[in-house]
């Protein structure tokens, strides 16, 4: 068993913690950015909101598959 000094321990939360953030980064961004092109394509052919919404799921999805590549 080995125990760990306070500094070690301050390691390791720092790694979880910046994780998490890269987490919530890549789901922001991803749903953030499909929201931008959708409505960008809607105001274009003017449909809004049909792209915003197909935009918003479509950033979501490749946000989850941006966080599989990731954490795999």
């Amino acid at each position: 068993m080995t125990l760990q000094s306070p500094d070690d321990r301050r390691d390791d939360d720092k790694g979880s913690s910046t994780s998490a953030e890269s987490v919530a980064f890549l789901l922001l961004g991803g749903v953030v950015t499909g929201l931008g092109v959708g409505a960008g394509i809607d105001w274009l052919v003017k449909t809004f909101p049909l792209f915003t919404v197909i935009g918003v799921f479509v950033g979501f999805a490749l946000a989850l598959y941006a966080i599989y590549l990731e954490t795999k």
